[in-house]
């Protein structure tokens, strides 16, 4: 049974993910999207909700492709397993790049998992299934679970440069595990984000915002310490 565990409280600045496209797939398998925030879900304390995905797969062997992601394919379709005995070396996880760069004290940590805004129309869930088609070019599963939904907070530089105050400049995300089945070479972010497949360690050291972090380690297919270093590793 995977343990579900409550996300810590950041005041961190993160605007990724502020664009509102609403990805939707049409009968011919056409991605379209919708722009704007008409439809954003608030909380009581007029916080922005937020929902992604830590997209994970494990990797066959023979299935070596470029660390970026890409594809030589329309659409490939990704074998997943659930076994337990797998070690996280066979686990990889979907980074993107951050559309504003790194941060700016040259640690390398510039890449996040795809998340944007919940809205009225969706569940949570299904939220961070259309931001991982819009910003990633993935499908997947996310697994059904009735324990809370693990939360983080992070602060939008932009809404306290508009001049809200703090607690309303805050944004609370929500964050889901979806096991990759589809991997798509053309969707709606494709030419402004790029995709890395690398493994949890890896992953978390280059992650750009230390609230992803704590998902990353929160996530129990990952394996991973609180330092970013795996749980099977000895050493």
């Amino acid at each position: 049974r995977r343990r579900r565990r409550r996300g810590r409280r950041h005041t961190t600045y993160d605007d990724e993910g502020m664009d509102d496209i609403d990805a939707d797939v049409d009968g011919g398998g056409a991605i379209t999207a919708r722009t704007g925030r008409h439809k954003q879900r608030y909380n009581d304390a007029r916080q922005r909700l937020v929902a992604g995905c830590i997209c994970v797969r494990r990797r066959r062997r023979r299935d070596e492709e470029d660390e970026r992601g890409t594809t030589s394919e329309t659409t490939t379709t990704m074998t997943t397993t659930t076994t337990s005995t797998s070690s996280s070396s066979s686990t990889k996880v979907l980074m993107i790049n951050s559309k504003k760069g790194p941060r700016g004290n040259g640690d390398g940590r510039d890449l996040i998992f795809p998340k944007g805004g919940w809205e009225t129309d969706e569940s949570a869930a299904e939220a961070a299934a259309r931001e991982c088609l819009e910003e990633a070019g993935v499908r997947g599963t996310i697994a059904s679970t009735t324990a809370p939904m693990p939360a983080y907070e992070f602060t939008s530089r932009s809404k306290l440069k508009a001049g809200c105050d703090p607690i309303e400049a805050t944004c609370v995300a929500h964050v889901f595990t979806m096991q990759v089945t589809e991997v798509l070479d053309h969707w709606p972010e494709e030419g402004e984000r790029a995709r890395y497949w690398l493994s949890p360690s890896e992953a978390w050291r280059r992650c750009k915002h230390d609230w992803m972090r704590d998902a990353m380690v929160a996530c129990d297919e990952l394996g991973l310490r609180s330092d970013g270093t795996a749980l099977d590793d000895d050493g």
